[in-house]
């Protein structure tokens, strides 16, 4: 994989991205993007960009027991992922599935965790469920992608890491490239993620030049067509 190519995606915003995608004709374009249920939490902080290391946990199921707790397998792996390249850090994108009986009050993660995750090299963090110390998170800094907030969680019940999961519909697999902007997620195969960028590329000159030639001085909607139809014809 040519990781300049892959890192470089952040360039673009995530529009842009899957419609570079969708030209390789790879997959099903209804697939591999979150709806509207999952928001930027820190815009302010800028696109993202990782590989997937993944976990899955509940916290909204009652108890009063002690979980056995998998955070330090999930550090590792986090870890493991940012120094899997020989001669460079990748970057992680930490996506973790909230599972159990309210999956959406499900709180995965909050200052302290961010924390643990930044040092051991995750850059962002989606979630289908909460978090909660946005401030703090915040400020580690660890830009964060989810449904919502919350100010309580129960116990912390891991299922598993490094398996499959889905966010929103969206799933995800460890090795995904993931990039996340203020419009919402995308997962990216990463046996084409390096072929996307030039494809991103076309479409940025594509829709430079569409805008211009609707933007162009005396155009009007009937002229436009034309100009269509006419191009179809040739």
């Amino acid at each position: 994989m040519n990781w300049e190519k892959v890192l470089k995606l952040v360039e673009f915003d995530t529009p842009t991205i899957a419609n570079g995608l969708e030209l390789l004709g790879v997959r099903d374009p209804s697939a591999g993007y979150t709806g509207p249920d999952i928001r930027a939490f820190m815009p302010h902080l800028g696109r993202r960009i990782g590989v997937a290391v993944t976990a899955r946990l509940d916290t909204t199921s009652p108890g009063m027991d002690n979980p056995p707790s998998l955070f330090h397998d999930w550090l590792r792996l986090i870890q493991a992922a940012a120094r899997s390249q020989p001669g460079m850090t990748l970057p992680v994108f930490a996506v973790m599935e909230s599972v159990g009986l309210r999956p959406r009050y499900t709180v995965t993660i909050g200052d302290h965790m961010a924390t643990l995750m930044k040092l051991a090299g995750a850059e962002a963090f989606v979630t289908n469920g909460s978090f909660r110390d946005i401030e703090g998170v915040a400020a580690v800094p660890l830009p964060c992608w989810a449904v919502g907030l919350s100010p309580m969680h129960g116990k912390l019940r891991w299922l598993d890491v490094n398996s499959p999961v889905v966010i929103d519909g969206m799933t995800v697999r460890p090795g995904d490239i993931v990039v996340a902007d203020e419009n919402g997620v995308l997962c990216i195969p990463p046996d084409v993620a390096d072929q996307v960028y030039d494809k991103a590329v076309a479409v940025q000159e594509m829709e430079r030049e569409r805008m211009a030639r609707i933007k162009r001085p005396g155009q009007t909607l009937d002229s436009y067509l034309a100009e269509l139809a006419a191009a179809k014809k040739k």
